[in-house]
C-alpha cells in the first residue's frame, strides 16, 4: 500500500537528507520495502540505486549496514546486479569487508555475494581487491559472517 500510495520517491529524495536520523529512517522503511519483488523493481525505476550507494560513504556505520541490505535485496534481480555494479557499490561494498561492525560486514558481503553471480561483477570485485578480506571474513568468529564470504 505504501508503494502504491508513492512513497517510494520521497523516501528515496529522503536518503540525501541532511540529517543522518532522517537518511537512515528513510533507509530502514526501503530496507523493509526491498524485500519485495514488485518493490525492488520500482524502486529502481525511482532511482534509488545511486542514493542508497552515496550511503555506504556516509560516516554513519548504521547507514552503511541499511545500504548494503538494499543492495542486498535489489540484487536478488538478474537485472539489477548490473546496474548497481554500473552505478559504482563495488568499490565501496568492498571497502566496508574492513568495518568492525558485525552487521556491516554480514550485509557488506551478502550484497557482494549477490552481486557475484553476474561473471562481470565478479570479475570487478577481484579488481576492487574484494578477494583478500572475503578470505579473511571466512576466519570471522560469527558463522553468519563466514557463510556470506563463503558464497561471495
Amino acid at each position: 500500500k505504501i508503494v502504491q500510495e508513492g512513497a517510494l520517491k520521497p523516501l528515496i529524495a529522503l536518503l540525501r537528507s541532511k540529517h543522518e536520523v532522517t537518511q537512515e529512517q528513510a533507509a530502514v522503511a526501503l530496507r523493509n520495502l526491498s524485500i519485495n519483488a514488485t518493490n525492488e523493481h520500482k524502486m529502481v525505476q525511482e532511482g534509488a540505486i545511486p542514493a542508497v550507494i552515496d550511503l555506504l560513504r556516509s560516516r554513519d556505520v548504521k547507514l552503511h549496514e541499511h545500504a548494503a541490505v538494499i543492495l542486498r535485496n535489489l540484487a536478488i534481480n538478474a537485472e539489477n546486479e548490473k546496474a548497481i555494479a554500473d552505478e559504482g557499490a563495488l568499490q565501496p561494498l568492498v571497502a566496508m569487508l574492513m568495518s568492525t561492525e558485525l552487521p556491516v560486514l554480514e550485509h557488506s558481503a551478502g550484497a557482494l555475494r549477490n552481486l557475484s553471480v553476474n561473471p562481470e561483477n565478479k570479475a570487478q570485485i577481484v579488481a576492487a581487491g574484494g578477494v583478500g578480506p572475503l578470505v579473511s571474513l571466512l576466519m570471522s568468529h560469527s558463522p553468519r559472517i563466514q557463510l556470506q564470504a563463503a558464497m561471495a
